[in-house]
């Protein structure tokens, strides 16, 4: 279970106030033949992150350039990256997230794999790169919700994932990349492939050719769409029938407000998105392909998937915070079952 999403809020201090320093746990290969067994039947998503970073969050009035000094109406310091954030959203909407990435051996990446650790995801896949800086941003945010990123980035993190622990793979229910590592992606799914697994590409960023190459090797790739643009096969009626291919069950591209189109290798198919007043669309994307693979763990078919995705990235923007206003299941419920007018649906435990 996650944490309340103001407390994503504060979170950076307590690390800092205590100086805890978050050791990444050695990984441990099989000493047997036997297959590990999955401990609960809590449906598992792995998400591989190129980087995992800590977000400076403003939110200001206005974004002036090229000169001006803003004062902002509010602030958060949080975590982020693409893969990440896909990991704290598989956790806080009922799943169990195991996270493998890369950070420097920095303060950084300290309070990385604090924020991770606390949110209950398994980092001990994540490696720390001695001499390496983990990567900064800060991002502005406006009162339409748009924003203006700046970012101190990695330092070039070596390409190699030939020790990715992909025998975990076989605790999963589905998988998730993003374009950020992409040998890291194309090694989890190729893992995924021999074990006939969901595989989520987020297709967003990145060399065209080496994105599209990814891409084909997962079963739902989704492009956001100035990356489906980039590949000069026009609009995306047109290119995603072109991107289909490989072992793609569909393409798709998400379009932010307008919805979500995609391509199951006969027919187009368009789901608009649910209509809300966007406050902050940083991590929406994130969030967005983080529900949707745990949808997918959780045997939905692919509309299905779609339509949860969605309403959990609209949830999301109507707050701001970045990762800190991802929604956990309950209150999601709550609020999707006031949307259509429906009863929220009772959770048993225990």
């Amino acid at each position: 279970m996650g944490v309340p999403w103001r407390e994503g809020i504060t979170a950076v201090a307590q690390v800092r106030a205590r100086s805890l320093t978050v050791a990444c746990l050695p990984i441990e290969h099989p000493t047997s033949d036997d297959p590990p067994v999955k401990p609960d039947k809590t449906p598992c998503v792995i998400c591989v992150g190129g980087s995992a970073t800590i977000d400076h969050i403003f939110l200001v009035d206005e974004v002036k350039l090229p000169s001006a000094k803003i004062t902002a109406r509010d602030f958060v310091e949080t975590g982020g990256g693409m893969g990440a954030n896909a990991a704290v959203a598989v956790q806080r909407l009922g799943g169990r997230a195991i996270y493998w990435g890369r950070v420097g051996d920095d303060q950084t990446g300290d309070e990385v794999l604090w924020l991770l650790t606390h949110e209950g995801i398994d980092v001990s896949g994540v490696r720390r790169l001695a001499g390496f800086r983990t990567k900064i941003a800060s991002i502005l945010i406006d009162s339409h919700g748009e924003r203006l990123a700046v970012s101190a980035q990695p330092q070039g993190y070596p390409p190699d994932a030939s020790w990715l622990p992909v025998e975990r793979v076989a605790e999963a229910d589905a998988v998730l990349a993003d374009t950020r590592w992409p040998t890291g992606a194309q090694r989890l799914f190729e893992a995924a492939a021999q074990r006939n697994l969901s595989s989520v590409f987020d297709g967003d960023g990145g060399d065209p050719p080496q994105v599209l190459g990814t891409a084909q090797q997962c079963t739902h790739p989704f492009f956001s769409q100035p990356m489906l643009a980039s590949f000069g096969y026009g609009s995306p009626e047109q290119a995603l029938p072109r991107v289909f291919g490989g072992r793609n069950a569909v393409t798709g591209v998400t379009l932010g407000s307008a919805g979500v189109m995609w391509f199951d290798g006969d027919r187009m198919h368009t789901m608009a998105s649910p209509r809300v007043k966007a406050v902050d669309t940083l991590a929406a994307g994130d969030t967005w392909h983080g529900a949707m693979a745990l949808a997918l763990a959780e045997g939905r078919d692919t509309s299905e998937a779609i339509e949860f995705a969605s309403a959990v990235a609209a949830l999301k923007c109507t707050r701001f915070g970045g990762r800190a206003s991802i929604p956990r299941r309950e209150e999601f419920e709550r609020w999707w079952a006031g949307q259509r007018g429906v009863t929220a649906p009772v959770q048993v435990t225990g």
